[in-house]
């Protein structure tokens, strides 16, 4: 879900380049399976390489209108069983469980899910109750995936012994993502979002943030399940997030849980850019590095290299505040779709962010998934990649998601052009052939302002984020280009929260202009009311 975004004004900054130990080119190539339905923002489990695909939407960006918006007609109300190798699928009505309660879960959308051995842990999603009301679901299914595999694919129907489901407010969140450490669940961020949606805030809805890591463990023997909650890990500002990826870490010692990007700020409704490393002892936000690309849910790919004492992190299109254009990273504050596959870094403590020479084929990858193949050699979910030889590797699939015709279409009456495709693409790696990876130091050179809130009025408060200690000029021309205001206020190296004043100006959308010695600035647009 989106909310109503302000138009910003683009000035690229380019950036000085620095360096990578990512020794991959990324290769995708498309798999065709003739008569698939897309789906988009979907849970799914898998087994012997067979994926099984519960819930999600069957259109693409959902409308404005709340009486549109994640409307029945798009929900998924089968479950499918994608061959990706035999190029075949087959599919059960989820109706065959005749239980509306459960067949209401598991046919909503950006549910959080995760499997441990052969058992698909479903929490939370949201979507039409049985009583056909928007809620976020407050329950757990287990599901047994290859029983329910064998049943879909050889009767084509669901298996109504091979689940467990419980109520409790607790699982009452969507658009967060579940993951498992060490026998603990982790629920992480999210929000509960009861209602019908709108982009501007009116009372068809009640939304409220978890701004948590929700701990539980699952204890019995499946189907006679039981869980229990830990206490809840609680920031109310780095984990007012959802939408976003989370994903699983190591140094090689170690292996945690990271929180990436997500929306919205609590000031301004654009996307964290900082992540959040996630341990049993607690969550420690990263401060010192920026997450450019790659802000709301995508397909993601991990991978360790000890030789290099590397982690890596893939992250293939879906939706972003910048992205580069001829070299130059871009800031769109619309935050369109993006045709990005963003690496980020992590070595010695540190953090950089690359762009992939690859695209992705088209504005696509928000709500899709990536399926890991199972061949290769990975601690947990994260591929070694020392192991990886000299040869094209194939270590995973990338499925559905949303497909958009333009950047962006949320606005001007567009939202009927996205869709959710069947595409399939395979991901394979080759050995680095020197033109895979364009890095650069937005951290260090990217001059970019934010006005908080936006829309604002009285005083004007900037957020900037410093290229050096100078002094900032700051402009506010109106949109004929009338200069209005103008200030030079003394900055600090990175991040800068600016008093700009009191100022007296009419009502209406203005530009702001902020420049810092050797020809760097940026602008953007605010609205004052």
């Amino acid at each position: 879900m989106k909310k109503t975004a302000v138009l910003l004004l683009l000035v690229a900054q380019t950036l000085v380049s620095a360096q990578s130990t990512f020794p991959f080119d990324v290769v995708l190539t498309p798999v065709t399976i003739s008569g698939l339905p897309g789906i988009q923002s979907y849970a799914a489990g898998e087994h012997n390489g067979k994926w099984l695909i519960i819930g999600g939407r069957l259109d693409g960006l959902h409308q404005r209108q709340p009486w549109q918006a994640f409307d029945a007609n798009g929900h998924n109300t089968y479950m499918y069983v994608i061959d990706p190798v035999a190029k075949t699928y087959t599919q059960a009505p989820l109706s065959g469980f005749a239980n509306d309660s459960v067949e209401a879960q598991l046919s909503s959308t950006n549910a959080n899910f995760h499997q441990v051995g052969n058992l698909l842990y479903i929490a939370g999603g949201y979507g039409l109750s049985a009583t056909s009301v928007h809620i976020t679901h407050p329950m757990l299914t287990v599901i047994d995936v290859p029983a329910m595999i064998t049943s879909i694919t050889s009767n084509g129907t669901v298996d109504t012994t091979a689940y467990q489901s419980v109520q409790d407010s607790a699982f009452a969140v969507t658009g967060g993502k579940l993951l498992e450490l060490d026998g603990t669940f982790y629920l992480v961020g999210g929000h509960r979002f009861d209602g019908q949606y709108n982009p501007m805030g009116h009372n068809t809805y009640v939304q409220s943030y978890t701004e948590a890591v929700r701990p539980f463990t699952v204890s019995g023997t499946f189907p006679s399940l039981s869980h229990a909650f830990a206490p809840y890990m609680v920031d109310t500002d780095e984990l007012h997030r959802r939408d976003y990826n989370v994903t699983y870490m190591t140094d090689g010692s170690e292996t945690y849980i990271t929180a990436w990007s997500g929306v919205f700020q609590k000031t301004a409704n654009l996307p964290f850019l900082n992540p959040v490393e996630i341990r049993d002892t607690g969550i420690a936000p990263v401060s010192a590095f920026s997450q450019y690309l790659n802000h709301y849910h995508c397909p993601t790919a991990s991978l360790f290299g000890a030789s290099k004492a590397g982690m890596y992190t893939l992250f293939f299109g879906g939706i972003a505040q910048y992205y580069y254009e001829n070299g130059t990273l871009t800031q769109d504050n619309d935050v369109p779709f993006v045709k990005t596959i963003g690496l980020v870094e992590k070595r010695n403590g540190n953090y950089t962010e690359a762009e992939m020479s690859t695209e992705m084929p088209g504005y696509y990858g928000a709500g899709a998934e990536f399926f890991p193949s199972k061949v290769l050699a990975q601690t947990g979910a994260i591929f070694l990649a020392d192991s990886i030889g000299p040869d094209t590797t194939q270590i995973g699939h990338l499925f559905g998601g949303i497909k958009s015709p333009a950047q962006n279409v949320f606005f001007g009456g567009m939202t009927n052009a996205s869709v959710a495709t069947a595409n399939i693409y395979s991901v394979a790696l080759v050995r680095n052939s020197g033109l895979s990876v364009t890095t650069h130091e937005p951290n260090d050179r990217m001059l970019a302002i934010q006005v908080l809130p936006n829309p604002t009025n009285g005083k004007l408060i900037v957020q900037l984020n410093s290229l050096s200690s100078v002094d900032t000029y700051f402009e506010i021309l109106s949109m004929n280009g009338q200069l209005m205001y103008s200030t030079s206020i003394p900055s600090k190296l990175g991040k800068n929260t600016m008093d700009l004043g009191q100022l007296n100006l009419s009502s209406g959308t203005y530009v702001l202009t902020a420049t810092q010695p050797g020809g760097f600035q940026q602008r953007i647009s605010f609205i004052w009311n």
